[in-house]
């Protein structure tokens, strides 16, 4: 019996915060023009630190978020949002829709208490890590999420920091 070893390409995840929706629209576009490869993108931000928002007002909102998005991911892509009990009202968008709005116990695995770590960890993030990115949720920064084989990363890694 014989086997063969297969080499397939490592595919990994890689964060940044920025303070608004904007400059991580300037990154992409950045990113866009020196690196013509597809690649997967999610961002996670706060959708509102009002606790008493109306339904209608929380609408508003999401329907301005989805707006701004939409020059950022493109006309078509995933949205949901949840309510952590540690980070308060989030919103998350692009591929990694699904895993955040996952029903655990009718429960969306993001606003479980330590679900935002366990989505973390599951990425490949350390713990550390982790501690900084929640931080930077609750100071109202968004977190630009990008997955991609380990070689295209590495390259468009220093156009994150423009």
């Amino acid at each position: 019996m014989s086997f063969k070893e297969h080499n397939a390409p490592q595919k990994r995840f890689l964060i940044r915060t920025y303070s608004g929706l904007p400059k991580i629209e300037t990154v992409l576009s950045t990113i866009a023009k020196k690196n013509n490869v597809p690649l997967q993108l999610s961002i996670l931000g706060q959708l509102t630190t009002n606790k008493a928002i109306t339904k209608k007002e929380l609408k508003k909102i999401i329907a301005d978020i989805k707006k701004e998005l939409s020059a950022i991911l493109g006309k078509q892509f995933q949205f949901g949002y949840f309510h952590n009990p540690e980070n308060g009202s989030l919103f998350i968008a692009g591929h990694l829709t699904p895993t955040f709005l996952n029903k655990i116990d009718k429960k969306e695995l993001a606003s479980l208490p330590t679900g935002l770590i366990g989505i973390f960890k599951g990425l490949g993030i350390d713990v550390e890590e982790i501690n900084n990115y929640l931080n930077e949720l609750k100071n109202e920064n968004y977190c630009l999420i990008i997955r991609g084989e380990t070689s295209v990363l590495n390259t468009i890694e220093p156009l994150l920091n423009v």
